[in-house]
């Protein structure tokens, strides 16, 4: 698998569909270790930097599966997956892997996981956790659901742009625990904006929760990250409003337990999305408390 190298080893030859606010510096992570990168793009101009670095732009799907040895996707939402993957599972060969960067839907991850079987390839659910700060340096959190050998094979691949990775489990477990993960800073935001608002109502200065309290008990990425933002009204997306509230609806769509805060924060964002903002960072939360 792969192509020869002028060391007369192999470099394995890995496509990318979706390189976005994260996708894109986890590509270029991936050619700085050495890998050779395809990518396709609906508007290549968003991905002229990576061709720039030396990526070779695919003008269409297929002909991206047909080079390469692995076929990784980081897309938008639940649809996209599905439309991706139809085109990919159609054009791809055996022996091939897939792997979905995308937080997307478990019974999704699992059925596109048969799908590959069904044609001798192996499908991986590996959503990412950190950012675009943490694709930028390198530092993601990577949940992978699927094959455990495959898992182990693709080690280098992982670590070239992330710091901690996981096996999970069967696939869709990565998507399960990502959308634990999702789940937890709904929450985190949530208080964070609380705390704001109730040291405003106190005639304080909202800034105080990061200035004095993000290194106590109540310290988080969350407010690390996205509180100065906040105070800022620095509202530029790490990470859209829009694909947030895509994945607590996936959350809310099991029905063994009930997310009582993840209802309430949907609630919020829905109405920050009628007012425009759903093209903004998640730290915009705050706007919905003023």
């Amino acid at each position: 698998m792969g192509i020869e190298n002028e060391r007369g080893g192999f470099t394995m030859r890995i496509g990318w569909i979706g390189a976005g606010i994260m996708g894109n510096p986890m590509v270029s992570h991936l050619m700085k270790h050495g890998y050779t990168m395809h990518v396709y793009a609906r508007h290549p101009e968003k991905v002229q930097n990576l061709i720039d670095e030396g990526a070779v732009l695919e003008t269409d799907i297929p002909s991206l599966v047909h080079h390469c040895d692995v076929i990784c996707t980081m897309v938008g939402f639940v649809s996209d997956v599905q439309e991706v993957y139809e085109k990919i599972l159609e054009a791809i060969e055996p022996h091939k892997i897939c792997i979905d960067f995308t937080t997307s839907d478990v019974q999704l991850a699992m059925d596109l996981h048969e799908k590959g079987k069904e044609k001798q390839v192996e499908v991986l659910d590996a959503p990412v956790t950190g950012g675009d700060t943490g694709a930028r340096q390198g530092t993601l959190t990577v949940l992978v659901g699927g094959s455990k050998e495959v898992f182990d094979s693709l080690q280098g691949v992982f670590n070239a742009f992330g710091k901690n990775v996981y096996y999970c489990g069967q696939a869709g477990a990565g998507q399960k625990v990502k959308i634990a993960n999702q789940i937890m800073i709904a929450n985190t935001l949530q208080g964070i904006c609380e705390a704001m608002s109730y040291l405003k109502g106190q005639d304080l200065d909202p800034d105080l929760v990061n200035q004095y309290l993000k290194e106590g008990a109540a310290g988080s990425k969350q407010l690390e990250i996205n509180g100065a933002k906040m105070v800022l009204e620095d509202f530029e997306p790490g990470f859209y409003i829009k694909h947030f509230v895509k994945d607590l609806k996936i959350a809310l769509s099991q029905d063994k337990v009930k997310l009582a805060g993840v209802e309430r924060v949907i609630s919020e964002y829905i109405d920050l999305m009628d007012k425009g903002y759903g093209d903004k960072g998640t730290q915009a939360l705050i706007k919905f408390f003023e």
